[in-house]
């Protein structure tokens, strides 16, 4: 047996459908329920207690085997007892169990009484005694039934003790119902008590936490939900005396297939932005694929292999070699010199001293309705192997990001830095002929605004904050028309026949630098699998809206450029040899950065390359228009709106792309692994 299902486990099934006495009518249920409960509780894969089955004894050899059943016991011994008969009151209102030679004038010496079967429990050692009874009370009949009683039965005061567990079929004033008919009618069938019992453990449904093993509390809210869907008028009840720790009734009968709920530390972990604390995440569960509770075992399954697509491939590796450790068989271990089995400690005096009665509203070991269970933190559900350790400190996620930089990132963010700073340098010397771009506001304003973007850029690479996601999608944001410069840098000296000063080469060298920084930060965004386009705007509608406004975006700059004087103070109109190639580029920029934003995972890296593309293309606006009123401003400013919301509900998106992770039910889904690490 498991450690969860050690010492003796015993079960005695004491069953009576045919009687002498006239006044206690045949019942249907007994026999067939004594053998299909023998047969599920002695089945090796599943009970493991070593059964024996009364049925229809007289009254003296079912109190010898009782007395026996309880006598020389260990305390870790696990019993079952099982009554499947007439519960019948005496005029005192004691309580027995009717058998086959009962008569209802002579209870005391032809039925078992309850008062013997407590004294039995409570002289046995064992503190682990389970008690079913599947009985009709005299006291409860409405029909049919000859003997008359009293209406209470007093489960707590007759079979109240330390250390056991009592179940009946249905309460004092309610029948125990045999299939869908009373108990006075002839035909064999099941009681809808113990065919719950047999089918719950039979089939594992009543593992309802999903460890792979049915605890006396799963079994009985199991049957309790089954009795009362079936039967209305029928409660099943349970009291719960002193029983310490978990009754393990059986093992779960068929293999888990869904995964219980991951302990919401490791969910969180598992779910963090940071790819060091999913790496601790991936430890921790390779542990639970150990654990005896089935359940998280399989969740850990489940999780690894989803983690083995993760975007980081530091993750991605670890859970792949978990997976594969776990495929491999363990080496043989020599076998241990047999041990002698520990020795049990005797009970404590004190417990001797805890009142005769129980009140059953508050046992101590008695569990919460199935409701209340699905509430419980899945913590409660681990064992202790397998706590995860707390999250990492800011200090050793900035370290853990430090550690892992990506060289081309850093060389990207440098590069940056040097294209914004030899943009702004290149406004003073001359361009073409005589003019200076310094002497042009517009000019001046364009270069201000890109220089900005690009060291801007350049430093959030260059921070472990934002250089994973933030840094990398200003950038190219910022940069998408970077090659307008060295465009226009081989067009106009041929176009206009005019001597290029420096500043068309400082121009040419910013762009292609600001080029070169793009292809390295998308070279390590591939690399390291940060960063994917899903098919369609994951999310919502606000993807969508990105979209529309890029296409509207692209045409709206392609036309109201090419339909106008460009910027007045150049004292030039559109020349097609000279513009259309640049403005071509910059229309593809304005449609091509708004969608990848909008179907990028994750979501973070879509705000800011869209946040750095709105900064390239006020600086688009002022170079070809200079602020001038048109639709392309007012697209743009639309979108400097909807970055808002869409930044938002970047804290809300699940990370598509990825199979998500199993859940306690009416948990919230995981944030989106967008924040930067």
């Amino acid at each position: 047996m498991d450690g969860t299902m050690d010492g003796t486990r015993s079960a005695l099934i004491v069953a009576s459908d045919d009687y002498t006495d006239p006044g206690l009518r045949r019942l249907r249920a007994p026999a067939s329920d004594a053998q299909a409960l023998a047969a599920v509780l002695r089945e090796p894969g599943i009970g493991g207690f070593e059964v024996r089955t009364l049925l229809n004894e007289p009254a003296h050899e079912v109190n010898l085997a009782v007395e026996e059943f309880f006598a020389d016991r260990r305390p870790d011994d696990l019993l079952l007892l099982h009554f499947s008969c007439h519960g019948v009151k005496d005029e005192d209102g004691e309580l027995y169990f009717a058998t086959s030679n009962t008569l209802l004038r002579r209870l005391g010496a032809t039925a078992v009484a309850a008062d013997f079967v407590n004294r039995r429990m409570s002289r046995s050692r064992s503190r682990r005694v389970v008690l079913l009874l599947d009985c009709c009370y005299a006291g409860a009949f409405e029909r049919g039934m000859t003997a008359r009683a009293g209406t209470g039965v007093g489960i707590e005061e007759r079979f109240g003790g330390r250390g056991r567990a009592v179940i009946t079929a249905s309460s004092a004033m309610e029948y125990a119902f045999e299939g869908d008919e009373l108990a006075d009618t002839r035909e064999l069938a099941p009681s809808v008590f113990t065919s719950a019992l047999v089918q719950g453990l039979e089939t594992g449904e009543a593992d309802r936490d999903q460890d792979g093993m049915v605890a006396l509390d799963e079994l009985y809210d199991y049957v309790y939900d089954k009795v009362r869907a079936a039967t209305p008028n029928q409660t099943p009840g349970k009291w719960m005396f002193g029983v310490q720790g978990d009754l393990y009734i059986a093992r779960r009968a068929r293999p888990v297939t869904t995964p219980a709920p991951l302990p919401p530390e490791l969910q969180e972990a598992i779910d963090s932005p940071f790819a060091a604390v999913r790496t601790g995440a991936v430890q921790e569960l390779t542990r639970l694929l150990r654990s005896r509770h089935a359940g998280l075992a399989l969740a850990a399954s489940l999780t690894l292999q989803r983690l083995t697509s993760d975007d980081s491939r530091t993750v991605a590796t670890a859970a792949t070699a978990a997976l594969g450790a776990q495929a491999q068989p363990a080496p043989a271990k020599p076998a241990a010199p047999p041990t002698p089995p520990p020795e049990v400690a005797p009970a404590p005096k004190a417990a001797a001293a805890t009142p005769p009665r129980a009140v059953p509203a508050a046992p101590e070991r008695d569990q919460p309705r199935p409701q209340q269970d699905a509430a419980r933190p899945a913590a409660s559900l681990a064992p202790a192997a397998a706590t995860p350790t707390p999250p990492p400190t800011r200090v050793d996620r900035a370290a853990a990001s430090q550690e892992r930089a990506d060289p081309r990132l850093l060389a990207a963010g440098a590069l940056a830095i040097v294209g914004g700073m030899l943009t702004f340098f290149a406004l003073f010397p001359a361009y073409l002929g005589g003019y200076r771009p310094a002497n042009n506001s517009a000019d001046v304003q364009t270069a201000v605004i890109l220089a900005v973007l690009a060291c801007g850029a350049g430093i959030g690479i260059f921070v472990p904050r934002t250089r994973r996601l933030i840094g990398p999608g200003f950038l190219l944001g910022a940069v998408a028309t970077a090659p307008i410069g060295p465009l226009y840098a081989i067009i106009l000296p041929q176009t206009t026949g005019e001597r290029a000063g420096a500043s068309v080469w400082l121009n040419f060298v910013a762009g292609m630098v600001l080029v070169v920084a793009a292809c390295l930060v998308g070279i390590a965004l591939a690399r390291a699998g940060e960063v994917r386009l899903v098919p369609r705007p994951p999310h919502g509608a606000l993807p969508w809206l990105v979209v529309l406004l890029g296409v509207a975006s692209a045409v709206a700059f392609f036309f109201q450029v090419r339909g106008q004087e460009l910027v007045p103070g150049r004292g030039q109109a559109f020349k097609t040899a000279e513009d259309l190639a640049p403005v071509i580029w910059a229309s593809a920029m304005a449609l091509v950065v708004p969608v990848a934003a909008a179907l990028a995972v994750p979501r973070q890296f879509g705000v800011a390359l869209l946040a750095g593309w709105i900064g390239n293309g006020a600086a688009g606006l002022v170079y070809y228009t200079g602020f001038r009123n048109g639709l392309f401003a007012y697209i743009l400013l639309a979108l400097l709106i909807v970055i808002v919301p869409f930044a938002r509900a970047n804290r809300r998106a699940p990370d598509h792309g990825r199979e998500s992770p199993p859940r306690a039910p009416g948990s919230a889904p995981a944030e989106d692994r967008g924040t930067s690490g």
